[in-house]
């Protein structure tokens, strides 16, 4: 019998790519562990998107688990415009940005994508390109031209190539989070039938619902994970938290927009606020960062994946190392050693029991008696669930047992592959409470998740509704055909 303990319950988001796309290749990735594929929009037009979600969907019906696809949107991309050569700037240089992405840069002057920024910056505002390379503050500002023209004294100097990235920290910028490739690629990304959208460049939680209601306009609901890599996410974080289903802690473009050295205490803000409201977490970017050239990863990587996980993360997330890396599966197989070895330490506790995310009602009152019913024993927890909701609220209690969901609808069971700890299956509809117990111990007891004469904890409602949690019973697993 597969025990289901042995099994990582930290999830692993992989980043598709030209590294990993190719079918055969999904299949050894979701074999070494990996829970959850991204499509980075950035990366990817219409007839790519369509190819990789058909694969990854082959790939895990070949292998019978669920897998859930997050689709992560572009974007408002600044970026600098095209360059006939790098531009080599040191500190004092003067270098001229031209509110025009079609000029051809030379000399000191450089092209944007970004025609707002002459309105957005004042002068000493900062100003980075190129991920934090190379650095300046704003010297001038011509608005009275056309195009404008900002002036950027240079601090930390470089070599200055095409479309690099402009980061302007604290600066309020005019810029939507939601551009017209980010909308065709949700709607996109709804007809092909992606579990998440990660959206780019949050502020605020006005954000978020701006993109649901753009979802309800197409009779859908996707499940959002806002990015968050702002400033302003930050000072919003509780108002985002209370609209969105997850969030991702994005550290690169965090990085750049906030000082490097408070990236660390952010990240374990951000983290216990979104398990304090049942959020799922990712937390991404860099997390293996050698493993893209080399097939070990570095001791610091190793302690930062591990102290992600101690610190509540849902999942961790592979970038480069997965889509362009040279050693993906390996990337794969270093971070389930991690969160193996973390997992079954004596530092990996869950939060303490009165400390769960508030839920009130039949269904809160419910889930609340099932996680204190298994503290602290093996005890299966077995979740009957519409939406999701109920498997994910339990898994932020952390049990030390496995944590069961059963579903009769496919995207519920896909999209719980992002939930930590959670082992989903797809039932058929019941007419009666006996025969979802029944349904539910005979799909188990054929995975060989449970034996007879085992006890479960079983959570369920007396209705098909979304939030219809509303009994909680202990079950003694009967004998096949008892």
């Amino acid at each position: 019998m597969t025990n289901a303990l042995q099994q990582t319950r930290t999830r692993i988001v992989a980043t598709l790519g030209p590294a990993s796309w190719e079918l055969e290749t999904l299949g050894r990735l979701i074999d070494a562990g990996v829970d959850v594929f991204r499509i980075n929009c950035s990366h990817s037009e219409a007839a790519t998107i369509r190819m990789q979600v058909a694969r990854v969907r082959r790939a895990a019906f070949d292998r019978g688990v669920p897998i859930a696809i997050l689709l992560d949107l572009q974007g408002p991309k600044i970026r600098t415009g095209k360059v006939t050569t790098p531009l080599t700037l040191k500190a004092g240089d003067l270098l001229t940005v031209v509110m025009d992405e079609d000029i051809i840069g030379h000399d000191r002057r450089v092209g944007t994508t970004y025609p707002q920024m002459a309105g957005d910056v004042h002068l000493g505002d900062r100003v980075l390109f190129a991920d934090g390379a190379l650095s300046g503050t704003v010297a001038a500002i011509r608005t009275e031209q056309h195009p404008a023209e900002v002036d950027i004294r240079i601090r930390d100097g470089g070599q200055l190539g095409s479309h690099k990235g402009i980061n302007l920290p604290g600066v309020r910028m005019s810029v939507p989070s939601l551009t017209e490739k980010d909308l065709a690629d949700v709607d996109l990304g709804v007809e092909v039938g992606v579990d998440y959208v990660a959206l780019s460049f949050v502020r605020v939680a006005e954000d978020i619902l701006g993109l649901k209601r753009h979802l309800q306009r197409q009779g859908v609901s996707v499940p959002i994970i806002a990015k968050i890599e702002k400033p302003e996410a930050l000072d919003h974080l509780d108002a985002i938290l209370e609209v969105t289903e997850g969030v991702m802690v994005a550290r690169g473009d965090l990085g750049v927009e906030v000082p490097l050295e408070t990236v660390p205490v952010h990240q374990k803000r951000i983290i216990a606020a979104a398990a304090q409201r049942g959020r799922i977490v990712i937390t991404a970017t860099q997390m293996l960062d050698s493993m893209e050239r080399n097939p070990r990863p570095t001791r610091a990587e190793t302690t930062d994946v591990a102290n992600a996980i101690l610190d509540g993360t849902d999942a961790v997330m592979l970038s480069g190392e997965t889509s362009v890396g040279s050693y993906p599966i390996e990337a794969v197989r270093t971070m389930d050693a991690i969160a193996r070895s973390v997992e079954q330490s004596s530092f990996f506790r869950g939060p303490p029991l009165d400390k769960l995310p508030p839920m009130d009602g039949p269904q809160g009152a419910a889930c609340r008696a099932a996680c204190f019913a298994v503290a602290g024993t093996d005890t299966p927890l077995v979740v009957f669930t519409w939406s999701g909701d109920t498997a994910i609220y339990v898994s932020k209690a952390r049990p030390t047992g496995p944590i069961f969901a059963l579903s009769p609808l496919q995207p519920v069971v896909d999209r719980l592959a992002l939930a930590w700890g959670v082992q989903s299956f797809r039932i058929p509809v019941a007419q009666s409470m006996e025969d979802l117990i029944d349904g539910g111990e005979r799909v188990l007891l054929q995975q060989g998740l449970i034996r007879p004469g085992q006890t479960l904890v079983i959570l369920g409602g007396n209705a098909p509704e979304h939030g219809a949690t509303s009994f909680v019973k202990f079950h003694v697993v009967r004998a096949p055909g008892a």
